[in-house]
Parts: C-alpha cells; structure tokens; sequence
C-alpha cells in the first residue's frame, strides 16, 4: 500500500512534536559531549545552543544553566 521501510532510520522525524533531530557534525561532537557533562541536557538541544551562540561555548553553557 505505498508504504516505505525505514529500517529503523528515520532520524527523529514524525516522533511527535514536530522536532527534528538534527545530525551533529563529528567537528562539534566533541564540544557537545563535553558541554553535556556541565549542564546536563541532551545533545540536540547542546547544539542547537551552541549553533544560536555562534559557536561559543562558554556562552552555550551560560544560556543552558540559566533555562
């Protein structure tokens, strides 16, 4: 009936909500795993973060803790 197999990938979309879980860059991987030590929050909303603080993760960090 026109139905496609996903294998189990769909990448967070149609999870309800409407989100989008976008893929972090193996570049920012490593600052998101070390910020999520800090401040606790998973790692799409990490990024997110830091994507609106242009990268800086001090500034990440400051706005997260203070949510």
């Amino acid at each position: 009936m026109g139905s496609s197999s996903n294998n189990g990938s769909s990448n967070g979309r149609g999870s309800g909500g409407g989100t989008t879980v976008v893929a972090i860059p193996a570049t920012s991987r490593k600052i998101v795993q070390s910020l999520k030590e800090i401040v606790n929050c998973p790692e799409h909303e990490i990024y997110a973060m830091l994507k609106e603080c242009n990268m800086d993760p001090n500034d990440a960090v400051h706005r997260l803790l203070s949510q």
